[in-house]
């Protein structure tokens, strides 16, 4: 049996997460929901409760579940940070339906949706998201805490920073880099590199605003 996992978010991709452990046939190791501050402590979602996140500061060493994060890059970071000084680890989450070679490496924290392809020498960082349907081609590095929307493809050698977010059906050409923080519009075709903390969109992408912070962003 795998250790008990619980799942930080309570939103729609969480409850997709949790999915993703009915299909591995590991829904008896998920305990639950964690958010902050939430509304919805003691209710039941899709069969499993709902917890405050003080829950987490409150279970002692040997009760800690593996954590999941399922919830926006710039809380993944912060919520990643503070629960990996307070003891705990993370799992990471594949669904059975990815297709993926042996040259893909993959940290922990990631997770990985159903219909996803991974071809080979690719390098995936902690805290990621690749969601539903997307591609990712050979000898791509993606960042850490990147999220990778539905549909989205990334060409061979195409370098990913960290917290980057990629739109829906989006599409990222070989040999370009995306600097950390960028965000890369859904739908949009980048063909040259794009610079940190940059919103890009369009046919081809071009800089659309530059953000100073992260709590500028929308995501």
């Amino acid at each position: 049996m795998e250790k008990s996992v619980i799942i930080v978010g309570a939103g729609g991709f969480a409850r997709e997460v949790l999915g993703i452990y009915i299909d591995l046939k590991r829904e008896k190791d998920v305990i639950g929901f964690v958010e902050e501050q939430s509304a919805r402590a003691g209710e039941l979602i899709n069969g499993k409760p709902v917890r405050d996140t003080s829950y987490l500061d409150l279970a002692s060493e040997q009760e800690r579940p593996l954590v999941i994060l399922a919830i926006g890059s710039t809380k993944r970071k912060r919520l990643a940070h503070k629960l990996r000084n307070n003891g705990y680890f993370f799992d990471t989450v594949i669904h059975p339906s990815t297709i993926h070679s042996r040259w893909v490496h993959i940290l922990e924290g990631t997770v990985i949706a159903p219909g996803v392809i991974l071809t080979c020498q690719i390098e995936i960082g902690r805290h990621v998201i690749i969601n539903l349907g997307a591609l990712i081609g050979h000898d791509v590095k993606l960042g850490d805490y990147t999220t990778v929307s539905p549909g989205a493809k990334i060409m061979g050698r195409a370098t990913v920073g960290r917290e980057v977010f990629v739109g829906t059906n989006a599409t990222i050409l070989e040999n370009i880099e995306i600097g950390a923080g960028a965000i890369v519009a859904a739908g949009a075709v980048v063909t040259k590199d794009v610079p940190e903390m940059a919103l890009v969109a369009g046919i081809p992408a071009a800089v659309k605003k530059t953000y100073r912070s992260d709590d500028e962003k929308p995501w």
